[in-house]
């Protein structure tokens, strides 16, 4: 049996990241459907942290299309958020441009404790979908919590552990070895530490890369079986 291992290296106020989670979900679901003996396949999806913006305070926000206008231009907004959207609709993904932006850290803190319960990947995926579809609050303790009640997750142990400092030191960790691979830009997903997809690349590309991946893994069982 073939297992796949996918580090998901992003942050969830990047957009293309969302975009790039639901790709990679449906390029999963065809691989479980089209590939012969695919459905026995392991799958781990890991989700390491990265910080677009390491210097924003914790716990404090502001109107992510105000933000938008401070980065880019006042000018350039309509247009940026009308690309975004067409985007977003071929993807059935409608983006609310009312979301306040802030440090993710206290996001990427959720997913070190969601790893403990393998519900990483469902929480991730309730995080984004609650900033760029609800309109949500990225650094908000409630808004977090309704995304991991939403995952799975006990909302009592969610809001204990988002009030106190617990997993800020493996997201550090995270942030500073993404550093050292050399990645500017996410999403990244690495498949079995070898295969590479960055961006929010069509879904037949995380397939191919699949496959790839499960073949090899399939060949290195076989040599080690005939060794």
């Amino acid at each position: 049996m073939a297992s796949l291992s996918i580090t998901a290296i992003s942050d969830p106020v990047c957009p293309f990241c969302y975009l790039g989670l639901l790709r990679l979900n449906r390029a999963l679901a065809l691989y479980r459907k089209t590939v012969p003996g695919a459905t026995a396949t392991a799958i781990a999806i890991t989700w390491h942290a990265y910080l677009l913006d390491a210097a924003a305070p914790r716990r404090v926000s502001q109107p992510l299309l105000s933000k938008t206008a401070q980065k880019c231009g006042a000018d350039l907004v309509p247009e940026l958020t009308a690309r975004l959207r067409a985007t977003g609709l071929r993807e059935g993904v409608v983006f609310d441009f009312g979301a306040r932006i802030g440090s993710t850290v206290e996001a990427h803190r959720l997913v070190v404790l969601a790893r403990r319960t393998g519900r990483e990947h469902g929480l991730m995926q309730e995080v984004m979908q609650m900033y760029f579809e609800g309109g949500g609050d990225i650094t908000s303790t409630d808004d977090l919590v309704e995304a991991a009640e939403r995952a799975g997750i006990d909302a009592g142990e969610a809001r204990a552990w988002l009030e106190g400092d617990e997993g800020l030191e493996q997201v550090q960790l995270e942030v500073d070895e993404a550093v050292k691979m050399g990645v500017q830009g996410v999403p990244r997903f690495i498949i079995n530490d070898k295969f590479v997809i960055d961006g929010a690349d069509d879904v037949g590309v995380f397939l191919e890369q699949l496959v790839l991946a499960r073949e090899e893994a399939l060949g290195d069982q076989k040599d080690a079986v005939l060794v």
